[in-house]
Parts: structure tokens; C-alpha cells; sequence
């Protein structure tokens, strides 16, 4: 439409100027023109967009991500569904370099980068009162894996069992396959809820805090937890790094990630690379933990960083294979942060969920 208003020897001008470019040039400029195209689209959405940032002082929720690029679109959603959360992102490992082993794990894993040899230590144990839960749901375990490891022996080894138990196992695997190619989300659910009606769900917190320093820990011997002022140093090293100093939101969640695979060679490299390859939901809850702690951010306001009472700190980890999300310690929540917990836990799932889709 442009060109149609134009002199006819302008136009001639301008197509004997295109013909007497070479290849290379004429090349240049379609390149040229292709990302001009693509800036003026993105700088008109952008320009485009009300300035939300001014309709509340203080942000609803504060969103500390992995930096990774999977977690990009999950945080991009968020921001748009919930414009008064604030995102923040970081390495994965949120800072705090240890060994993790969780209820039930059978060794330590390291949670660092690969050039990072932790020497710190942090161990899931069972919450007040959950003891015999916790012993419960680890024996119930054991034992499936016990059984399952006999049924495939039974069946590899045994001339006469074998074709009995897989001619019995036939209906059930056959509809297992069917369920989960037509209904994985249905499957996947109705195999959560039965595991947790059989194992049940004992609480469990973060052994964290170590009374007093190691003389010499070492990533052999390591220290078991944290002292004090480790988790201040810890806790304040990081909030700098982001530029979360001040203007604290009532919630601050440390956002973990992880994915799920079976029988994938190449399973680390969809999970946290900031965590040596593994999940980083760990680091997240112990970061969060730490940061709740009185003794903590007393040591901080000595540094001059303040992190006010009324601000709670929540961790999770968001499972990038089937956008879940697992919430850590959500029993700790203050009365006073639900309304607003269950808000963020809707926003969140509303943002993994426009992700899924695209």
C-alpha cells in the first residue's frame, strides 16, 4: 500500500538498486529487515503493556527462580496471571552448597555445582510426633520394592512360575498401558492417592542447624548442619546477589526445580544444573528454613539487612516434566500468611498449567 503511491521512477530507482546488489549484500539486508521486524514487535507489546508495577507499593508474593531456561516460561506466565508478584532469578542452588539425604535415601547427595565440594550436611527427619509415621511409610516402601524385586526374579528364574505370574500380570499391565497412553494425568493421580492412603503422609522438617563449628569438616567427613552465623552469611550473600533488600513481601517463595524420568539415559540433564544435575527443591527448603529462623534474621539486622515479622518464607519445587508443584512445610505457614499462601499456590499451578498449553 506504501509503495503503490509512489513516482513510477522512484520505484524504478529503487528496484535498479536492488538488482545491482550481490548476493551477500542483498543477503545482509533481508537479515537486516528480519530482525528490525522482530525488534519493532517486541518493543510495540512491551510499549504496549499498562505499567502494573504502580498499582500496589508492595508486591503480593516475591518468586525466587531457577535461572534455568526451563523455568523461563513458568515464571513469564506467572508475571503475566499475577502482576503483583515480583520474580527474582538465581542459581538453583539458592546458595547453599551440602549434602542432602532425605528420609528414606539410602546415601548423601551432593546439591552444588560440580566445581562446589560441600562440607556441610543436611538430613530430612521425621517432625515431632511423627516417628512412627515416617517408620511406617520407609517399611511400607522397602517392602513393595522387596516384593517387586521377587516377582522379577520369580519370573526370570522359575520355569513354572513364570509363565503363570505373566499370564496373571497380562490384564492389569495391559490396562496400566492403555491408562496411561489415553489418561496419564488420571493414572498418575489415582497411583498418588493410593500410595498415600497406604504409606500415609507423616511430616517431616530439615535438620539444619549444627550447635557448634566442626574443627576441620571436610567433604568426606562434613559437618552435620549449619551454625547461626553460617545460615546468616548464607541467607545474606544471597538476598544481595538478587537485590532483595528491602520492600519484603509478606511471601517469599524459593522456587526449586526438577523433572521426572524412567529408563532415560540422559536423565540429569532435565534437572537442575545448578544442583550437579539433580533436584533442587531441597535447596530451596533449606534456604526457607533458614530464613524463617529468629536467631538468623537477628544476625541479619545487625548487618543491616531487615527482614520484617510479618514475612514468612515458603519453598517448593516445580517438577518441569508435568508443571507439579510440591510444597515443602506448608504446615508452618502463619495464620495471619494463609489467605495469602493460598492464593500464590493457585496463581502458581494457574501459571504451570498456561505453560503446559504453550
Amino acid at each position: 500500500a506504501d509503495l503503490a503511491g509512489w513516482p513510477s521512477e522512484t520505484l524504478d530507482a529503487l528496484i535498479a538498486c536492488a538488482n545491482s546488489l550481490d548476493s551477500l549484500t542483498r543477503g545482509h539486508l533481508w537479515l537486516l529487515a528480519y530482525e528490525r521486524r522482530y525488534r519493532e514487535q517486541l518493543l510495540g507489546a512491551l510499549a504496549g503493556k499498562p505499567d502494573r508495577r504502580a498499582e500496589a507499593r508492595l508486591p503480593s508474593a516475591q518468586v525466587v527462580m531457577c535461572m534455568d531456561d526451563r523455568e523461563e516460561g513458568t515464571r513469564r506466565h506467572l508475571e503475566e496471571i499475577a502482576p503483583g508478584i515480583e520474580t527474582y532469578g538465581a542459581a538453583g542452588f539458592f546458595g547453599v552448597a551440602m549434602y542432602w539425604q532425605g528420609a528414606g535415601d539410602a546415601g548423601r547427595t551432593a546439591l552444588c555445582p560440580v566445581v562446589v565440594q560441600p562440607v556441610h550436611a543436611v538430613t530430612e527427619i521425621a517432625a515431632p510426633g511423627e516417628d512412627d509415621a515416617l517408620r511406617r511409610q520407609l517399611l511400607r516402601r522397602q517392602q513393595r520394592a522387596e516384593w517387586r524385586e521377587s516377582l522379577m526374579q520369580a519370573t526370570r528364574r522359575s520355569p513354572v512360575l513364570a509363565p503363570v505370574l505373566g499370564a496373571l500380570a497380562a490384564a492389569p499391565a495391559l490396562g496400566a498401558l492403555v491408562a496411561g497412553s489415553l489418561a496419564p494425568a488420571w493414572l498418575g493421580d489415582a497411583l498418588a492417592r493410593w500410595q498415600e492412603r497406604s504409606d500415609g503422609t507423616p511430616t517431616t522438617r530439615v535438620a539444619l542447624t549444627a550447635e557448634a563449628p566442626a574443627a576441620a569438616p571436610t567433604p568426606q567427613a562434613p559437618q552435620a548442619g549449619f551454625t547461626d552465623d553460617e545460615q546468616a552469611e548464607r541467607v545474606a550473600a544471597f538476598l544481595r546477589m538478587i537485590g532483595l533488600t528491602r520492600d519484603f513481601a509478606p511471601l517469599v517463595l524459593m522456587l526449586g526445580h526438577g523433572s521426572e524420568s524412567r529408563n532415560n539415559p540422559h536423565r540429569s540433564a532435565y534437572d537442575c544444573g545448578a544442583c550437579s544435575g539433580r533436584h533442587g527443591g531441597p535447596n530451596a527448603r533449606v534456604f526457607a528454613a533458614m530464613a524463617n529462623r529468629p536467631a538468623v534474621r537477628a544476625r541479619l539486622a545487625v548487618q543491616g539487612l531487615t527482614i520484617p515479622e510479618s514475612t514468612w518464607f515458603v519453598a517448593a519445587q516445580h517438577n518441569t516434566c508435568d508443571d507439579a508443584v510440591l510444597w515443602y512445610d506448608t504446615d508452618l505457614v502463619p495464620p495471619a500468611r494463609q489467605a495469602e499462601f493460598d492464593t500464590l499456590v493457585v496463581q502458581l499451578a494457574e501459571a504451570c498449567r498456561a505453560h503446559a498449553a504453550e
